[in-house]
């Protein structure tokens, strides 16, 4: 090899050997080898972290005083009702639509010459009560999973993994839906990271594997099959097509206000006709209603707003349909009734006797 040609070769520093054999670098069994650092790198400083605190108490109370002001201002507003039909909405009280109503308003708006987006998921932002009977404790999280009557063909379907009782029971979970089905092997293949996370989305389980599932928490996380969640049960095929087919709720919380709680879900498309979204309205209302905690003081459901992005508009929605009848009320109910029939039958009685005199 010439002089010249030995020039041409690039010199590599020694610290660049060592980058290159403590660098990080993925492993079949998922997990990440971490990087060599010196003593003290990586490290997160004290005032790194009171800044982030900081940052968070900020956050809370801004949200804390928002939610404070909005409440006062809907209390104030209560009762005060426009004269005229035309009038500013903020300073009278928040008209509640029908579901009905709100759905043909975001139909005008989402028409071809404007946003054209009849197609676009029609969305519902339900905020949640989270209040216990007792003033200082709050439901830290809702979660749920409800099969809707109309089914949202136009989403994806979620991709289950079924852990088995026996083979025949494995072979009719992947007729079902599941991506993978299985016992021991699949089980061994999970906890071991050879099935890769970004290939399923659920995982549903026999109750025969309830006492060993728990050598995957470190695996599947949040993903993890429980009794709570429901994706433990003795009937493999319904769970799988379950939570293939069905939709799962799961609340975010605001920071600062744990008293409330939203879920944001989708009903349907914009264009369907209203009896199908009225339908799958009331399923939500009825599965958020069945998984309610003996804890909460009042109604599930405080609040629904029905919107469809990209149009920007917001209407609250009427309760009063889909909300359960209190006992009272259908005492009271009956009451009236009563008291009519008697009324009814008091004049009847009066009646006849005139006609007898």
């Amino acid at each position: 090899m010439s002089l010249h040609a030995a020039c041409r070769l690039p010199f590599l520093h020694p610290t660049a050997y060592r980058s290159l054999t403590t660098s990080s670098r993925c492993l079949k069994g998922n997990t990440r080898k971490p990087r060599l650092t010196a003593s003290g790198m990586g490290v997160i400083s004290e005032k790194s972290k009171e800044k982030r605190d900081s940052a968070r108490q900020l956050l809370a109370t801004t949200n804390r005083t928002k939610w404070e002001d909005t409440n006062r201002k809907i209390a104030a507003l209560t009762g005060k009702l426009p004269t005229t039909n035309v009038y500013l909405a903020a300073n009278f009280e928040q008209r509640q639509f029908l579901l009905a109503e709100a759905a043909e308003c975001l139909r005008e708006a989402a028409q071809p010459e404007m946003f054209n987006c009849l197609q676009n998921p029609l969305r519902a932002k339900f905020t949640l009560n989270m209040r216990t009977k007792k003033k200082t404790k709050f439901l830290q999280k809702f979660e749920g999973h409800v099969v809707l009557p109309h089914l949202l063909d136009f989403l994806p379907k979620s991709r289950v993994i079924a852990l088995c009782k026996d083979a025949d029971d494995a072979a009719l979970a992947v007729e079902a839906g599941a991506v993978h089905a299985g016992g021991t092997e699949l089980f061994t293949r999970l906890e071991n990271g050879s099935v890769h996370w970004e290939e399923y989305d659920t995982v549903v389980a026999h109750t025969d594997w309830e006492p060993t599932l728990k050598k995957l928490r470190h695996v599947l996380k949040d993903r993890l099959p429980t009794m709570r969640n429901g994706r433990i049960g003795s009937d493999v095929l319904t769970l799988v097509t379950t939570h293939s087919v069905g939709i799962s709720m799961e609340s975010t919380a605001l920071e600062g206000v744990p008293e409330i709680a939203f879920l944001d879900v989708i009903i349907g498309q914009l264009a369907w006709d209203t009896t199908r979204l009225e339908t799958n309205m009331q399923a939500y209302f009825d599965t958020i209603q069945s998984n309610k905690s003996s804890r909460v003081s009042g109604n599930a459901v405080l609040s629904v707003e029905l919107y469809c992005p990209p149009t920007g508009e917001r209407f609250p929605i009427d309760l009063t349909p889909y909300l359960p009848v209190s006992g009272s009320a259908e005492i009271s109910t009956a009451d009236d009734e009563n008291l009519e029939e008697e009324m009814v039958l008091t004049q009847n009685d009066e009646f006849n006797q005139a006609l007898t005199a």
